[in-house]
């Protein structure tokens, strides 16, 4: 089953990855948490052509890093060091992933050399499902070769690393995604996972919500170190998003976001 799964997972990815934004897109249609006072048409185009290209440099580039891992791979990983049942082991890869990728998105925020990068995915001046495949190529590659040592040392299954890859491609579908949820189950939703309301925060115009909320999965290393934020349910929908600076239609093109890490200036 699971060779059957590794050998398709370009194509399981590819539907996953759109098939979870087309189905969200239609949701967003009918119970929108906001709606945009201008069309919107050319930003989505310019959110998905940015998103494809990053799909195929991730299909690209997994191969080679899958390689790298495995000639570098240690002799006693931690989980084959150990024995313990599946379910925690996919459990603690999980949230050992997830805890990397929390502390990586604040390094993204923090570090000017690593917010060039990162600045394009916060001039969307919108917030919907295709806000979260906006991101440059270079964050992207970043990203894999910080979390790869991490995966090496961890020896996680592949069932474990399967299953924490589509659970954060759906979750980060879901917590970009311009739906409107009552307020209840949000928050009853946050205990569990990153809800659009909870992330909708981290893009905001405003500095000190940006600088919050930065949990992919779960929202608990944000409780936990203290970086979780948030306003009234009925004031999330008119914050203002993006950044001041970026706000023309034209800073949104294809070729403007692919340059921007280079002209981007404080």
């Amino acid at each position: 089953m699971f060779d059957e799964l590794l050998a398709r997972n370009d194509e399981i990815e590819f539907i996953a990855v759109f098939g979870g934004m087309a189905f969200l897109f239609l949701i967003e249609a009918g119970v929108p948490r906001r709606i945009a006072e201008n069309s919107q048409t050319q930003r989505w185009l310019n959110n998905i052509s940015l998103a494809l290209l990053n799909y195929y440099l991730t299909a690209m580039l997994s191969f080679q890093f899958a390689v790298i891992a495995l000639y570098f791979q240690p002799e006693m990983p931690f989980l084959k060091h150990v024995e313990l049942p599946v379910a925690v082991t996919v459990l603690l890869t999980i949230l050992v992933a997830d805890g990397v990728n929390y502390w990586l998105h604040r390094a993204f925020h923090q570090f000017p050399i690593l917010w060039r990068v990162h600045v394009v995915h916060h001039t969307d001046t919108e917030f919907d499902v295709t806000t979260a495949n906006r991101h440059h190529p270079l964050e992207l590659m970043i990203t894999m070769l910080v979390t790869l040592p991490v995966a090496v040392f961890l020896g996680a299954p592949i069932i474990a690393v399967i299953i924490y890859t589509y659970l954060s491609i759906l979750v980060n579908l879901l917590s970009h995604a311009n739906i409107s949820l009552p307020n209840w189950l949000d928050r009853v939703l946050r205990l569990l996972i990153v809800t659009p309301d909870f992330h909708r925060m981290h893009h905001s115009s405003y500095h000190q919500y940006t600088e919050s909320n930065y949990g992919t999965i779960s929202p608990w290393f944000d409780y936990l170190f203290g970086t979780a934020t948030g306003l009234a349910y009925d004031q999330l929908p008119n914050m203002q998003l993006g950044l001041d600076r970026y706000r023309r239609k034209v800073d949104g093109r294809l070729d403007r976001l692919l340059t921007l890490p280079f002209t981007y200036r404080r």
